[in-house]
């Protein structure tokens, strides 16, 4: 075993590799990232990041987008869906009210057995009531010498889906399977699908007609034979409550379907609006998500790799960091070094001047080692007021140098106690490594050149060999 005390030159300073800085307090925490380091994080411009937590919170995010877009579009669908069904029933509340109103102007036409009306560009007499019905058609008014048509309900809706059509652009149309006036009242495929139905029990249809001009909404219903009838049905042999013909109105939907065509494209942009926000609004929850992941995860390595009074590493992820040196110098057979140190009385350094100072001796020690070390060398807090350091690619020689600098450096920092200074010193044990050599045993024979130093009066470094192996 050697031990001496003395100082010496030659301790290379080296800049540190690309690393994360953590800070608390005044404390700066280095993380490695160029050697030895296993950990699976990666640094992103917030800090650092598991790729377990990243891909889950990638996952989420995607999953509830897509769980967002779908409800949106549903939600927009079904709106359409019913705007749709809504505006179809109002065609079909309207055409209901005209057909009242037709059905009641046609009864009462037929109530008064027609109406007569003055011969005119418009109105003429109906040879069709006299050859079928043998109802007299024309009458003369001989103090005027006027002429008057009759005009059976046929007519009469007739001429009514005529004003309609150039007032509001509805029409109506009588037609049956088997008309008295074939030009007039011959279904066309609508009324004649629709009779067919009407004889089968239905009591109304509807359907939307595309024309030249635009959509057209059409419905029909059923007209009833009646007692009132019979002056011109009779000879068909119809009962009452027989099905005779129908009544079908066209209604122009080219309007509505504008208007229904601009609701859905403000829809579709209000849907989309909306989407987009909540994706926003998603996508910012997320970013929010990992960053305070990130600071928790930050957190979580800091207390569990460093040592939060002197910002080196703790014992634990020391020794991992040793362990993994050593493993590679082994492999690659090169020279390690071991250094263990430890503050000389510090015990009394505590009872003077209180455990706040003591603290503080610990912090500059710390940072002290930390920035004389290389950026493959590993320092960590071993224990209370003890220190490792493993120097790899170095021989003994070059250890000691390496130790008598750092005793030195530590011995001249200074510290104060209430405007009372005072210093400290170390002892520093010594102890290459051998090939195959356990960790354990490697760092109780730097313990064992520790031990030495304090022995021999403290403010020292020591050194041992290990033993030679037979061979």
């Amino acid at each position: 075993m050697l031990c001496h005390k003395s100082h010496a030159d030659g301790l290379v300073k080296a800049k540190y590799p690309l690393c994360l800085t953590f800070r608390q307090g005044r404390t700066n925490r280095h993380l490695d990232n160029t050697r030895g380091n296993q950990l699976n994080f990666f640094i992103k411009p917030w800090g650092i990041v598991s790729y377990d937590h990243l891909k889950f919170a990638q996952k989420f995010l995607i999953g509830a987008m897509v769980i967002l877009s779908v409800a949106i579009c549903s939600v927009f669908v079904a709106f359409e869906k019913r705007s749709e069904e809504f505006s179809l029933s109002l065609f079909h509340q309207q055409a209901q009210v005209l057909f009242r109103q037709v059905f009641l102007i046609r009864r009462w036409v037929s109530r008064h057995d027609g109406v007569y009306a003055a011969v005119g560009p418009s109105v003429s007499p109906n040879p069709l009531l006299t050859a079928h019905c043998g109802i007299k058609a024309l009458l003369v008014d001989r103090q005027s010498g006027r002429s008057y048509a009759l005009l059976n309900p046929c007519l009469v809706i007739r001429e009514f889906s005529q004003l309609t059509s150039l007032e509001n652009g509805y029409t109506f149309h009588v037609a049956s399977l088997t008309p008295i006036n074939q030009a007039a009242n011959s279904p066309d495929q609508f009324e004649r699908e629709s009779l067919v139905k009407f004889s089968h029990g239905a009591t109304e249809t509807s359907t939307i007609e595309q024309r030249p001009d635009g959509p057209v909404y059409r419905a029909m219903a059923p007209i009833y034979y009646e007692a009132a009838c019979t002056r011109c049905h009779g000879s068909q042999g119809y009962r009452n409550g027989d099905i005779r013909g129908g009544i079908s109105v066209a209604i122009p939907m080219q309007e509505a379907s504008n208007r229904i065509y601009r609701n859905r494209l403000l829809a579709a942009g209000l849907a989309m609006a909306v989407l987009a926000l909540l994706l926003g609004a998603l996508v910012t929850v997320h970013q929010r998500f990992i960053q305070a992941l990130t600071v928790t995860q930050t957190r979580l390595i800091e207390l569990a790799t460093y040592d939060p009074l002197t910002g080196m590493l703790n014992r634990r992820a020391g020794l991992e960091r040793v362990e993994e040196e050593l493993s590679r110098q082994y492999r690659s057979g090169g020279a390690v070094a071991c250094l263990l140190m430890d503050i000389d009385h510090f015990k009394k350094v505590n009872d003077s001047y209180g455990h706040q100072t003591g603290d503080e001796v610990l912090h500059k020690i710390g940072q002290a080692l930390v920035s004389c070390t290389r950026k493959h060398d590993i320092a960590c807090r071993y224990g209370g007021e003890e220190f490792l350091m493993l120097l790899p690619d170095t021989e003994l020689e070059a250890a000691l140098a390496t130790a008598e600098k750092i005793r030195g450096m530590i011995a001249a920092l200074p510290f104060s106690f209430h405007d009372h200074p005072f210093t400290v010193t170390t002892c520093i044990g010594v102890t290459p490594m051998q090939a195959g050599e356990a960790i354990e045993s490697l760092i109780a024979r730097a313990d064992q050149a520790l031990y030495q130093a304090k022995n021999e009066g403290r403010n020292r470094v020591c050194s041992t060999v290990p033993p030679v192996l037979p061979s």
